[in-house]
């Protein structure tokens, strides 16, 4: 079956925003990861941005993510910092459910009624806010390299992956 537009859309978008953050997690020097420079270090921002990519590309709002058990909460300073590493391997593993969420898409899935009803009432609300939520996010962390750094990831219009 032909995917639809707004899928196809949605691949790209959700490939583009993976793409940003993974290069913006390589840029992080290892002195700014775990830097608090009034705002939560950039791993913590990065691990948030990561942890509700996943959650809002779930099914069930009650079900959390647990790959790990630091909290997603960026008003909280976290005891246990989590390596480049870790965050690279669980947005690779998101990428890899968000694939399988969009291949398992129609158009009356995505018209229908959304459990995550603060996103919108359809589907597709769902996943217009998650990457509305996750480009804010990715959009910080680009301004804290530049401010700390002066590099930042470049803006990723599209990806080879959906140039199938």
């Amino acid at each position: 079956m032909k995917d639809s537009l707004f899928i196809e859309i949605c691949k790209n978008e959700y490939h583009a925003l993976i793409q940003m953050l993974q290069k913006e997690i390589n840029i992080c020097s290892d002195e700014l990861w775990n830097k608090e420079i009034d705002e939560p270090p950039f791993w913590q921002q990065a691990y948030h941005t990561i942890y509700y990519l996943d959650f809002y590309l779930g099914d069930n709002p009650k079900k959390r993510p647990e790959r790990f058990t630091v909290k997603e909460n960026l008003n909280e300073k976290m005891e246990e910092i989590l390596s480049k590493q870790e965050l690279l391997e669980y947005l690779a593993s998101v990428e890899k459910k968000c694939d399988q969420v969009l291949e398992g898409l129609s158009d009356e899935k995505l018209e229908g009624k959304n459990s995550y009803f603060w996103t919108g009432p359809t589907l597709a609300h769902r996943f217009i806010y998650n990457i509305r939520h996750s480009q804010h996010h990715i959009g910080r962390l680009n301004s804290i390299l530049r401010r700390h750094m002066s590099d930042a990831s470049k803006w990723v219009i599209s990806t080879k992956k959906d140039k199938k």
